[in-house]
């Protein structure tokens, strides 16, 4: 049972790396703006957080299994108590790095949160630049001439020859 926890555990420490390159190419992506690019890997990240959850789910139940053989124990005071060393540091190993390999996974989607919500904030700006009203003036005029409104709405350039 144990060594279903240790497998188990290893897939999903491979998951997590893999995780973390998705969130490195996903920067790489939104620096350079390449929305399909994007789009693809949203979706190939998407497969993997699913299967994480799966194996997640399996820990868990994989976890109370061992548990119910230990009655009043915690998975840590189980871990201390297992008699082989070298599996009691594996676990401890893997357990650390799973640890490690999570903060690091919320550290670069935060920059890339970060990286996301600033191209979309110079998108909305581009487009309020965009569309703002024609009446908008857009050469100098002096406080006294701005107290006749301009007539005319043609923005830029007047069309008439």
């Amino acid at each position: 049972m144990l060594n279903l926890v240790v497998n188990t555990l290893d897939e999903l420490i491979s998951i997590q790396k893999q995780l973390i390159r998705y969130a490195e190419r996903k920067q790489t992506v939104l620096i350079e703006r390449k929305v399909d690019e994007l789009t693809e890997l949203v979706k190939e990240e998407a497969k993997l957080v699913k299967q994480l959850g799966q194996l997640e789910d399996e820990r868990q139940q994989l976890v109370a299994d061992v548990l119910e053989e230990h009655p009043g124990l915690t998975f840590s005071q189980f871990a201390e108590q297992i008699p082989d060393e070298d599996v009691k540091q594996d676990l401890h190993l893997q357990l650390k790095t799973l640890q490690t390999l999570l903060t690091e996974l919320q550290a670069k989607n935060k920059t890339n949160e970060k990286l996301l919500e600033d191209s979309m904030s110079f998108v909305q700006h581009m487009i309020t630049e965009v569309t703002k009203s024609k009446q908008q003036q857009y050469n100098y005029q002096s406080p006294a001439g701005q107290q006749k409104p301009q007539s005319n709405n043609q923005g830029f350039f007047d069309t008439r020859a």
